[in-house]
């Protein structure tokens, strides 16, 4: 008979399973983080995995979810009883989010974000309009933001960095940090009020 959880205990085991999962893809990558594994580094029987995920691309689909909510959680941090933090604090909060070492985009391969774009329901997949809503409501919290800011640039430059970290191989090492520092550059120009 299957265990049956409380709505705590499911919330517990959904988060040890979120944190084991992602651990195994940031040293196996999402192939080799196969289910087995994963319900094995949280305590867990591998039936369970099936009573809170449908499939292993929905579970990556819920890790990246339950990421941008810790992002979210830190960002509400950061911002505390204020309307809005400074250009200076922001510029440092996106520089710790667009390659934090718990981004699981920095462990996903192109193959990896096709099967998953192929796999999950559409309604799962990022659209432009949901890109741009979720940078306005960041952006209206910050100081010296652009009036005319273009969010479909700002969106791009941040995915030609992740770009550039996915394909690091192609690219020439020694270069790469002063690369990402000019793309930084460029990406503050595009939000942020000449001086801010």
């Amino acid at each position: 008979m299957p265990k049956i959880f409380t709505l705590l205990e499911r919330s517990e085991v959904r988060i040890k399973m979120l944190d084991a999962g992602f651990s195994l893809i940031k040293e196996h990558g999402m192939i080799h983080a196969s289910v087995e594994k994963i319900t094995k580094a949280a305590g867990l029987g591998k039936s369970t995995f099936y009573n809170f995920f449908p499939s292993k691309e929905m579970f990556v689909y819920e890790i990246i979810q339950y990421q941008r909510d810790k992002a979210k959680q830190s960002f509400m941090d950061a911002l505390g009883s204020r309307k809005k933090i400074t250009a200076a604090e922001a510029k440092l909060f996106l520089k710790k989010i667009i390659f934090s070492e718990d981004s699981i985009y920095r462990y996903l391969t192109s193959e990896d974000q096709a099967r998953l774009k192929a796999v999950l329901p559409a309604e799962y997949g990022i659209n432009p309009e949901s890109e741009n809503m979720v940078m306005a409501g960041l952006f209206s919290h910050i100081e010296g933001v652009r009036k005319d800011i273009n969010f479909k640039l700002a969106a791009n430059l941040i995915k030609i960095m992740a770009i550039s970290m996915f394909h690091q191989e192609d690219l020439h090492a020694d270069a790469l940090p002063d690369t990402l520092d000019r793309i930084y550059d460029l990406l503050f120009s595009c939000i942020f009020e000449e001086g801010a």
